[in-house]
């Protein structure tokens, strides 16, 4: 690598400066670590290149991005945003713009600290950061046929690919993920070098949590709260750290509004309110935007999904496999009353990007016309991301989202529900032309290419979707200098981490709901015996779903959590004992987990507390189809056991006291009855988890009086959610006793009269011992 000497005279008004970097003859751009060099403009930005030249005219510096000595206007940062992304489009190679719609989905660098990416000698090694690629390795199995589960430094040299999704989650440092951003920054800005443009590295990641409560979580405190001024605060604090390490794009929020009790996403959202969601979509966008006018310097691009809700899935199987590709709406203005709030909240503060559902409105008898403002949403039954109807229509027509558009991973492979007879060229024609600008997932260019050689896909389309996503990297000022130090990257993370530790506490606080407390059981009386049980279900796919984004439990075992809530009651003067005969009260952490993964669909998902229960098996991720065979499931192993344990406290005089996690809404006939205080937890998160325990300690103890309001409506029994078969257009169909795409709090009218009298309360609304109906919105507190 030949290394020119950056030579300027102060006093130059116009020339050009040659790049300080040039590849000779055998060398890689990836064969070292490039240390940028800047140039700072006076009242401009900053210009950072490694092989790009540097144009000087009026005294100013301009980045040359695509070397030809010319200063064009999308190199000219006196112009617009819409100006540069409108030019730089027209300079692209069309490999480029193929590669512009694409992101990886799966990138992390290779090892997580500086000091482990360092040679012998202290000198970095490039493929310590970015994984290179090797032709020899076997292709790991991906969850979703043709989605690739790894992402190399080919996806950025042979495909163009300008974007992944980072995987890191906290695991690594902060300047480590910056160095990862440069250096698929600098193998992009050698594109100038060969005829192209320099395009920056994107990092995209879903949302990583920083200590503050869960989704369901943060709906539970803002509802206690009454307004979400705590999920600005979050949000702010989180867009620091990120931009610094060049996560400049989130996956997220995710503002569906949770109606179908069975769903596995139920966890990622923000509970079933869709006011309350709404608001929080609002405090979500002005934080991570930095402020509430559209993207700017400061800005983390925020990818809203899953446009228009993805929440009324049919009796909970979800839409990533084709056994869930059913989105129902058999109830009248439901899009409009409960699943669209949110998202209108986000275009009017003007969000930066969305991201379609990928399942398909069922177009007959399951499902009404639905309308918004008066107009008709839709009746196509395509993926949401094939849909002109709701995508130009609906999303920037009707509501006025004006950002660009980024499909989920696998719409082209997976989930072309309705298009299985198109060809991949044509998908993805299909896909952008409908108005979808990003493709997330895959990395097969060659048939983005194939789409406009063979005219299927018009060039203006390709062209619509490259700028819309470089207006987006212009507003946010990452073209001009997009090289980032790690240095500041690890100092912010630790600044803003740190700061944000009494904060991200106190929310958890404010999560823990107060659900039942007979007899004034609680607070509990210091220094008193307490026996602790754990128990929890089999969740074998938890930690790939989080992986990919999903809210559910890590992979905590029973007896290290004991370990845990252990140490958390003696440090506040309880002592714990070994037997429930011995002790003024048991505390039981029950941690259901449903068996609805995401990724692997094998039964209708089980909301109930079951221990080894069978039930029927479908054709495994393809269908609903039933097999004729029955499997075990464990929403939550020991559940028996629980009559009798609570039985034996009561017996020796003691209580019973229960924390419940709750990631989706259960049925709690075989735990509520048998305890005298019930809290409960919406948070799992590995680097929240310590804050969560810690605080529901807090509310139990009386150091906190609890302010949580539930988030999801727990439900009252079978009944209300029974699957009956019912033919429909001759067809038979799998029928549910309440509407699939009404939230909890409001399903009873939907409900047959003669199923509720003969449910507990009457209503879909758990009713427990004391009389309090479990809907969304209660939550005691102490007198």
């Amino acid at each position: 690598m030949k290394r020119n000497p950056v030579q300027y005279d102060p006093a130059m008004k116009n020339g050009y400066i040659r790049p300080p970097y040039e590849l000779e003859e055998g060398d890689r751009i990836n064969a070292q670590v490039l240390e940028p060099v800047l140039f700072r403009n006076e009242n401009g930005p900053t210009i950072g290149v490694t092989t790009c030249g540097v144009i000087v005219q009026d005294g100013l510096f301009f980045k040359d991005m695509d070397n030809d000595g010319v200063l064009s206007p999308y190199e000219d940062w006196r112009n617009d945003p819409e100006t540069r992304a409108r030019d730089m489009v027209a300079h692209l190679r069309l490999d480029q713009q193929a590669g512009l719609v694409l992101n990886t989905l799966w990138n992390t660098p290779v090892v997580p600290t500086r000091a482990e990416a360092a040679d012998e000698t202290g000198a970095l090694v490039p493929e310590r950061i970015f994984l290179h690629h090797d032709p020899d390795a076997a292709e790991p199995p991906s969850l979703l046929p043709g989605v690739r589960m790894v992402c190399d430094d080919s996806d950025v040299l042979d495909r163009k690919i300008t974007a992944g999704v980072y995987r890191g989650d906290m695991r690594c440092e902060a300047g480590m993920v910056a160095l990862y951003h440069n250096l698929g920054t600098q193998m992009l800005e050698y594109e100038a070098c060969r005829g192209g443009a320099a395009i920056p590295y994107s990092l995209h990641t879903n949302p990583i949590n920083i200590g503050y409560p869960d989704f369901l979580g943060m709906g539970a405190a803002v509802l206690g709260d009454g307004n979400a001024d705590l999920v600005y605060e979050m949000a702010d604090t989180d867009r620091k750290m990120m931009k610094a390490a060049g996560l400049n794009i989130m996956y997220g929020p995710q503002v569906d509004v949770s109606t179908d009790p069975r769903w596995p996403r139920n966890s990622g959202t923000y509970g079933e309110r869709p006011e309350v969601t709404a608001a929080i979509t609002r405090e979500l966008v002005r934080g991570y935007q930095n402020g509430p006018d559209g993207l700017n310097e400061g800005s983390v691009v925020l990818t809203v999904k899953h446009f228009p809700g993805d929440g009324p899935a049919e009796n909970g199987f979800e839409p990533h496999m084709p056994i869930g590709q059913w989105r129902l709406y058999p109830t009248e203005g439901s899009m409009e009353t409960y699943h669209l709030p949110p998202f209108q909240a986000a275009f009017d503060m003007k969000a930066s990007a969305i991201m379609p559902d990928y399942s398909r409105i069922a177009n007959d008898s399951r499902t009404r016309p639905q309308y918004y403002r008066g107009q008709l949403t839709s009746r196509e039954s395509v993926p949401s991301t094939y849909s002109k109807e709701l995508i130009h229509d609906l999303a920037r027509e009707i509501m006025g989202f004006d950002g660009y558009v980024n499909s989920d991973s696998g719409v082209i492979t997976v989930q072309m529900y309705g298009l299985e007879n198109c060809t991949v060229p044509e998908r993805y024609a299909r896909c952008i032309s409908a108005g979808t600008d990003v493709i997330g997932g895959n990395s097969d260019v060659e048939n983005i290419l194939a789409a406009v050689e063979q005219g299927l896909l018009p060039k203006a389309d390709l062209d619509r979707a490259n700028y819309r996503r470089l207006l987006s990297l212009f507003r946010q000022n990452r073209v001009d200098n997009p090289y980032l130090d790690p240095d500041e990257a690890d100092r912010v993370r630790a600044e803003n981490f740190e700061g944000a530790k009494k904060a991200a506490y106190k929310a958890c606080q404010k999560e823990v709901v107060l659900a039942k407390n007979h007899g004034g059981v609680l607070p509990l009386a210091r220094g008193k015996k307490v026996y602790i049980a754990v128990f929890s279900g089999d969740d074998p796919g938890a930690a790939v779903a989080q992986a990919m984004g999903a809210g559910v439990a890590g992979d905590e075992g029973n007896e290290a959590l004991r370990a845990q809530l252990t140490e958390l009651f003696t440090a506040r003067g309880f002592a714990v004992v070994d037997r429930p005969e011995d002790c003024d009260y048991a505390y039981l952490h029950v941690w259901p987990r449903s068996n609805g993964m995401v990724f692997r669909q094998y039964a209708m998902p089980v909301i109930d507390l079951v221990d080894g229960e069978l039930f029927d098996e479908r054709e495994v991720n393809k269908s609903q189809k039933l097999s004729g065979r029955k499997v075990a499931i464990h929403t939550l192993r020991g559940v028996d056991q629980i009559p009798g344990l609570c039985r034996t406290v009561h017996d020796h005089g003691g209580k019973v006291i229960a924390t419940c996690v709750v990631c989706n809404p259960w049925l709690l006939g075989k735990l509520e009855p048998h305890v005298d205080g019930l809290t409960f937890q919406y948070t799992v998160s590995p680097v929240a988890m310590a804050n969560a325990l810690g605080a529901q300690l807090d509310v139990l103890t009386g150091d906190y009086n609890p302010t949580g309001r539930m988030s999801l409506t727990m439900v009252s029994s079978q009944e209300v959610i029974a699957i009956t078969h019912k033919e429909l257009d001759g067809v038979m169909r799998e029928v549910c006793a309440s509407p699939n795409d009404v939230p909890g709090y409001a399903k009873d009218p939907y409900i047959d009269p003669e199923i509720l009298a003969r449910v507990p309360g009457g209503s879909y609304a758990y009713c427990d011992a004391d009389g309090n109906y479990y809907r969304s919105g209660f939550g005691l507190r102490y007198e």
